[in-house]
């Protein structure tokens, strides 16, 4: 199986990481400090464009999950887009397609980010570094 390769750039306003390959624990450290230095170059606005994934396991998850919080608390968000059937199939298991907005393209997730706030409200009272639930709906986390 192919090794993670990750790239990045900016458009549109947003950081768009670009994984290939597997991410798995042998790629999910490299990952973790890729989506660090997008944030720190491009912003805490991200998409993850993952139509070129072909694996991911549950530290690959994890990295994620990681980067949803931390870029949320910054004020920023996280979307993933293109997600092939494996790996959207991971992330309906684990429920985090509720959690995180999933695109099925990265030209949708451009289209739906630039029509979402800039720099959505930040609920500072909660202090799990979560965004605030919509009006009136239950916050659930990922359940794994």
């Amino acid at each position: 199986m192919p090794p993670l390769e990750v790239t990045a750039r900016s458009q549109a306003g947003r950081a768009v990481v670009r994984l290939r390959g597997e991410l798995d624990i042998a790629g999910s450290d490299e990952l973790r400090r890729h989506l660090e230095a997008a944030r720190r170059e491009h912003g805490d606005h991200l998409i993850l464009d993952l139509a070129d994934l072909e694996f991911m396991d549950s530290q690959g998850l994890s990295v994620i999950v990681g980067c949803y919080k931390a870029a949320t608390a910054a004020g920023g968000s996280l979307t993933l887009a293109g997600p092939r059937p494996l790996v959207r199939r991971t992330l309906e298991i684990t429920g985090l397609h509720r959690r995180i907005p999933v695109q099925a393209s990265l030209e949708a997730a451009l289209t739906a980010n630039r029509t979402a706030a800039p720099n959505p409200a930040r609920d500072t009272a909660r202090g799990d570094g979560d965004p605030p639930a919509p009006s009136g709906a239950r916050h659930e986390a990922p359940r794994g």
